[in-house]
């Protein structure tokens, strides 16, 4: 390892030295001294020996050092062949790893005091020679505020360079080293020192000219000459200098490009390694935690789909290979951002086929990039809609939602998002359990599933959205909406918010502990929901600016009901209209859901009429009349008269035929999932007929809906008890307890009322 780095550094770092430093110092006191031919010879002897003595003592420390870290490589390395590698040995490996990082410091101090030393001794000496003159003190100090920055920035640059591929031997490269514990020099401090020192220098020759030229000690007889020679000289720093920078930037990006590249390819065992304390190695820390968080996250989506249907390999086929096709176009920073456009594609599609809901997606990203001469737009908004079938009834889901950050960090939240809901989508079509899934269920599942996923992250991914779930035959809505603008109901020309209160905090938020529950809203036919990103809100509105002269965002969250009803509820009009009143200062997506109504289960004209017969025949007391009326009605009418099972429900309730009453109350609720109060008889019903499993689900929908409903949740708990599952009613009492801790009469009411009745559970 010394033969190969200590020669080769040494010879560049001296080379520099004599063909930046050392040619202007040499001119400028050509221009400015005045000595005779033999003095000239004199000072030329004393700045050579001077000279020398730097370069050696500069070599001889370096040897030392490199020769030092050399003997512990092999040390290191006869340790691990004899299998005497301890823990000793790895504290000493990473010892040797954090003082590569710290050399090239070393190296920029050094020349700064070998410059100091040199040029102060030579200075120092002339006195003893008569050689000294006043001048050279102006002299020594622009000296000295000329060649050690530039030699300063060009020996770290050098070292870091000469230094990366030491970090590649295997003694050293699996040490883990965390981000506190090399030295931090980034990009922005680099280019200030490197603009710095690069200007010093005509700032120096120029001010040391001037000083020179008005004490009459500046001899310059062609100025053409002058000129031209110091344009050579300054050309090479210039070049030099941008090189370095240049150089320094493309392997990092070199680095990290390649990195990628594995994981495009589903390597990730991949291991970002850091070999400078630059921006890029800073980046190489965080890269080995989201490849850690890709590979959990691989592992457990691989292990969910282990024994899915041949579609969905099929499918990660076709993703594969797609990835293989994009992978060659990533060849500089637009070609990243092409790529991730490539993947989001096919993520955020209107997958929704209904005669009954239409739904409709409005998408604009800020960040917009051109790439093989066409324009493209990236960003963390995503629109996704899908059908799903659950219980045997036809769902339209939607999902809108905004990831947190710009650009890349954002289309990486919108990339992870939509890859696992389509892991949900492809599971809900393949897998029976998740397909005999209730909606309320289905939703809360889907939602945890999500903030699992971007919870591992540790808050640096965050994301905010609305999921909604439509069942299409009676246009019933269950969603939940993370920290996202609220729904908008445009309804007969009206536009309002569908809720006035926030629920959940976005998905990866640590400590979302609390209970999930599902909102619910019954849609008529012709009404609209719309859905948007806070783009919608974020506004620099046109006319605040031109009244104040000023940049004034929008603050007013009302304004965007407004602009709907102006715009009907059509998703390209509200994006004309916000743009005519200001400017979008962040992404913006929109989603439009219109539900048309199934016209097959509105009731018939004589409806009313035979229901208010049957009425009358139950309140003179003759059931059995009012219920063979009922059933002639439905026997006539099957698909719109499904409202007479409820009264049907009721009678055979009344006449405890819990088995035939439960059969109606099971149509009717198919036809009007928003009918609470009726879900909490049939559940009843479920359980006096004996059907406790089908009871537990409707009361756990309940539940799920308004968890606030005393009455079913300590149903539910007796429920659990009949089919002694203690534990699962002892987490929901418990549940209960902690989120109305202030109820303790009725909790000791119901304490009481479970003891006796299950005398043998300990509540």
């Amino acid at each position: 390892m010394f033969k190969t780095i200590f020669l080769p550094l040494t010879i560049r770092l001296e080379a520099f030295t004599h063909l930046v430093p050392v040619p202007f110092a040499i001119y400028m006191a050509s221009i400015t001294q005045v000595y005779s031919i033999s003095e000239w010879l004199l000072f030329l002897v004393l700045c050579v020996t001077s000279g020398t003595l730097m370069v050696l003592g500069g070599c001889l420390w370096r040897y030392i050092i490199l020769k030092k870290i050399s003997t512990q490589f092999e040390n290191l390395q006869i340790e691990k062949n004899k299998d005497t590698y301890t823990i000793g040995s790895n504290a000493k490996s990473k010892e040797l790893k954090l003082f590569l990082y710290r050399y090239p410091f070393y190296e920029g101090f050094i020349i700064i005091l070998r410059w100091f030393v040199g040029v102060g001794l030579i200075f120092a000496a002339t006195p003893f020679f008569n050689l000294y003159r006043p001048t050279l003190w102006t002299t020594f100090l622009l000296y000295m505020v000329m060649i050690p920055p530039i030699s300063f920035v060009a020996y770290y640059f050098i070292t870091e360079n000469a230094f990366r591929n030491l970090f590649k031997i295997p003694l050293i490269r699996p040490i883990t080293i965390e981000p506190n514990e090399i030295p931090k020099f980034d990009y922005f401090k680099r280019i200030l020192i490197s603009f710095f020192a690069l200007a010093a220098l005509p700032v120096t020759v120029l001010g040391y000219m001037l000083i020179s030229s008005a004490n009459g000690n500046l001899h310059v007889k062609n100025p053409s000459l002058q000129v031209l020679i110091i344009g050579i000289i300054f050309i090479f720093p210039l070049v030099f200098v941008a090189y370095l920078v240049a150089k320094a930037v493309r392997q990092g990006l070199s680095d990290t490009s390649h990195i990628l590249d594995e994981l495009s390819k589903g390597n990730f065992s991949v291991v970002s390694m850091p070999s400078s304390g630059d921006d890029f190695g800073q980046q190489s820390f965080h890269l080995n935690r989201v490849i850690q968080q890709l590979n959990t996250m691989y592992t457990e989506i691989f292990t969910l789909n282990v024994g899915l249907e041949t579609k969905v390999k099929e499918r990660t086929l076709e993703l594969e290979n797609s990835l293989e096709e994009v992978k060659k176009l990533k060849f500089q920073q637009d070609g990243d951002y092409f790529l991730t456009h490539l993947l989001l594609k096919p993520l955020g599609k209107n997958q929704v086929s209904s005669e009954f809901v239409s739904i409709d997606f409005f998408l604009k990203q800020k960040k917009r990039f051109e790439f093989k001469g066409k324009e493209y737009e990236i960003g963390g908004d995503l629109n996704i809609a899908h059908n799903v079938i659950l219980q045997g009834k036809k769902f339209s889901v939607f999902v809108n939602s905004d990831a947190m950050g710009k650009s890349m960090q954002g289309a990486g939240g919108a990339l992870v998002l939509g890859a696992v809901f389509q892991s949900i989508i492809e599971r809900t079509y393949l897998s029976s359990n998740t397909y005999n899934q209730s909606p309320e269920r289905w939703l809360k599942n889907a939602f945890i599933e999500m903030h699992k996923i971007f919870e591992g992250f540790d808050g640096s991914m965050l994301v905010s959205l609305v999921i909604g779930l439509i069942e299409e035959d009676t246009g019933f809505l269950y969603f939940i909406n993370a920290e996202h603008p609220w729904l908008i109901l445009y309804r007969d020309e009206k536009a309002s918010f569908l809720e006035n209160e926030l629920s959940y905090r976005k998905l990866g938020t640590k400590g979302l502990n609390s209970g999930i529950f599902i909102k619910t809203f019954r849609l008529l036919p012709g009404d609209t929901i719309i859905s948007g990103s806070d783009g919608r809100d974020d506004l620099l509105l046109f006319s605040e600016q031109i009244e104040s002269n000023q940049r004034q965002i929008n603050q007013d969250e009302n304004l965007i009901l407004s602009y709907v009803e102006q715009g009907k509820g059509e998703l390209d009009s509200i994006f004309n209209i916000l743009s005519k009143n200001g400017e979008i200062t962040d992404d913006l997506s929109l989603i439009r859901v219109h539900y048309k109504g199934n016209s097959e289960l509105l009731p018939n004209p004589g409806f009313s009429k035979s229901y208010q017969t049957a009425k009358k025949l139950v309140e003179v007391g003759n059931i059995d009349a009012a219920i063979d009326s009922l059933q002639k009605q439905i026997l006539a009418q099957p698909i719109t008269n499904k409202r007479f099972h409820k009264l049907l429900a009721k009678l055979h309730f009344k006449r405890k035929e819990y088995t035939e009453a439960t059969e109606h109350a099971q149509v009717y609720l198919e036809s009007h999932p928003f009918d609470l109060n009726f879900m909490e008889l049939s559940s009843i019903l479920l359980h006096k007929a004996g059907k406790i499993d089908q009871a537990i689900e409707i009361s756990e929908r309940i539940r799920l809906r308004e968890p606030k409903t005393s009455k079913n949740t300590f149903h539910l708990i007796r429920l659990y008890l009949v089919k002694e599952n203690t534990q699962r009613a002892k987490e929901i009492l418990n549940e209960w307890e902690q989120q109305f801790p202030i109820d303790h009469e009725r909790i000791k009411k119901w304490k009481q009322i479970l003891r006796l009745k299950f005398p043998n559970v300990l509540i």
